[in-house]
């Protein structure tokens, strides 16, 4: 599967890492984007783009600026993964645009292969909400194998930085707060979204271990 980035401040880390933790054909393109309060009309919007996109299955876009988010949605004919929320209103119009877009439901790392098209299935299957397989030996964490990681590496970072350590509540701690250090994304939403990156890698290496954590994402304000 061929697959293009689109990005300014956002998006090479992650077209890094997916190109090399899997078989994708990844293509990283930077985008030039204005401010966020500098209205672009729909010419020059779409001047900014790239002129086609013949070749690519999926096109993820980490681009920030609502015109652009929109313009995309207008003049791409393949799937579109919006790694960077849309602001309701300008969702709206993309999905009145196009009939196979997807966004997730927090941050990149909370993506699931549940979004019924194939395109953006297939990338969630390898890179989105943490999934983790360990093993144990003498209390002690000896692997942790990232089945299902964030797309910018978050996951892979901290599943090495918790090998070695004591099967407790301890190593869950560290491997969230490895995970929110290396985590690239853009504060924005109801959560903190470094935050939200925390308490799902949390969640994923407790559950890997059968810890069970006393924390609900509803009422989370820092890292676990």
């Amino acid at each position: 599967m061929r697959v293009l980035f689109l990005g300014y401040r956002y998006g090479s880390r992650a077209a890094e890492n997916v190109g090399s933790r899997s078989d994708f054909d990844v293509e990283f393109l930077k985008v030039k984007e204005p401010p966020e309060n500098v209205i672009l009309d729909e010419e020059h919007a779409r001047a900014l783009l790239p002129p086609s996109y013949s070749g690519f299955d999926l096109v993820i876009s980490y681009l920030q600026h609502p015109d652009l988010q929109l313009a995309l949605a207008e003049v791409c004919d393949s799937p579109i993964l919006y790694g960077i929320i849309p602001d309701p209103a300008v969702r709206e119009g993309i999905e009145r645009s196009h009939d196979a877009v997807a966004f997730p439901e927090t941050t990149m790392c909370s993506l699931l292969p549940e979004t019924g098209i194939p395109e953006v299935d297939r990338f969630a299957e390898r890179f989105g909400r943490p999934k983790l397989e360990v093993s144990v030996s003498g209390g002690k964490i000896q692997t942790v194998r990232v089945v299902r990681g964030a797309p910018c590496g978050a996951t892979w970072v901290a599943a090495e930085r918790v090998e070695g350590m004591s099967v407790d509540e301890e190593a869950v701690n560290a491997f969230a707060l490895a995970a929110c250090h290396h985590c690239v994304a853009p504060r924005f939403g109801k959560f903190e979204s470094k935050d939200v990156t925390a308490y799902l890698h949390g969640v994923a290496l407790a559950e890997a271990l059968e810890i069970e954590l006393d924390v609900d994402l509803e009422e989370f304000e820092l890292p676990i």
